[in-house]
């Protein structure tokens, strides 16, 4: 096998890894948030518990990958790119840790530490495409396929949870550790497979490298327009995901799992339609616009005939 093979090899194991690492963040995340009711009754007993408590893991989540996106590109300069994501993958494997935790404040904090990881995931696929990628097609591709791996973890927790309730809720931590296991397993993959680079070694040396620190970001108008668009996707996704799953099975005649696995099954293939547009060269604001009036207006549909017509919903 030629050297050049060889390193292509390499970087397609390490982005499979992340890849999948990103992929069982949202398996862990959603069975999670589906067993929410078996979880609370296990810390707190026939107590009854205020929905903010049940739901304070989900918060905290959330809020951890807004501070690690913020610390990933810190940590990537200070560990270099086989450390940062190995640290990573070891804050994702707190998901194991967690389900046998003594209390639920310790079980939360844990599962921070979990979210935690997976942004830092996300932020290390980057340098290793950039890195072992030339061609911008292909870059294209691998980038849509990393944005569609949360929609797949969470399509295949969401249709098992569907299909087979009862096994899945019977017995809360053994289905947890059965998706947190695999974080362990990557992890292991990553030492194996993974190897140190120099960030600024563009993969392709003819590319022309332009100087944009944090400075820079602050002042582009464009990076704030599309964040806080971005923000308001994932809000409502999250919420479909995540937070509304427990709402739509206790207030609603709609079946949580079914809906979380109808939101996540779309959004694979709104991945795959958003990449073969974007392929033609077809201008992104009209379609982006659409998407996202089309997104609202669907959310508001679900949730406001959740308990007149499920179908509609």
């Amino acid at each position: 096998m030629s050297t050049q093979a060889s390193h292509a090899r390499k970087g397609y194991l390490m982005m499979a890894v992340l890849w999948f690492a990103y992929a069982t963040f949202a398996m862990n995340w959603v069975a999670g948030s589906s067993l929410t009711p078996q979880i609370t009754a296990h810390f707190f007993g026939d107590r009854t518990v205020d929905p903010l408590i049940s739901q304070l893991v989900n918060y905290s989540i959330t809020t951890a990958r807004v501070f690690a996106n913020i610390l990933a590109a810190l940590i990537l300069m200070k560990l270099g790119p086989k450390k940062a994501p190995m640290l990573a993958l070891l804050f994702l494997m707190m998901a194991i840790v967690a389900i046998y935790l003594p209390n639920y404040w310790a079980y939360t904090a844990a599962r921070m530490v979990m979210g935690l990881g997976c942004s830092m995931v996300i932020v290390y696929m980057n340098p290793v495409v950039t890195r072992y990628i030339s061609d911008p097609t292909e870059k294209l591709r691998i980038n849509a396929l990393n944005t569609v791996s949360y929609n797949v973890g969470a399509f295949v927790v969401s249709l098992l949870f569907t299909f087979f309730a009862t096994q899945f809720t019977n017995n809360w931590q053994l289905t947890l550790t059965i998706f947190a296991a695999l974080t362990a397993v990557l992890f292991l993959a990553w030492l194996m497979f993974s190897e140190e680079f120099d960030l600024n070694a563009a993969s392709d040396q003819n590319e022309a490298v332009t100087a944009y620190g944090y400075r820079d970001a602050i002042k582009d108008s464009f990076l704030w327009k599309y964040a806080i668009a971005f923000g308001g996707f994932l809000t409502l996704y999250i919420l479909s995901l995540v937070g509304l799953k427990p709402v739509f099975d206790t207030y609603t005649e709609l079946n949580g799992s079914l809906v979380n696995l109808l939101v996540s099954g779309a959004g694979i293939i709104g991945t795959f339609v958003g990449l073969k547009i974007g392929s033609r060269g077809t201008p992104r604001k009209p379609i982006l616009l659409t998407s996202g009036l089309i997104m609202i207006g669907s959310f508001i549909v679900t949730v406001a005939f959740g308990n007149i017509s499920p179908l509609v919903s």
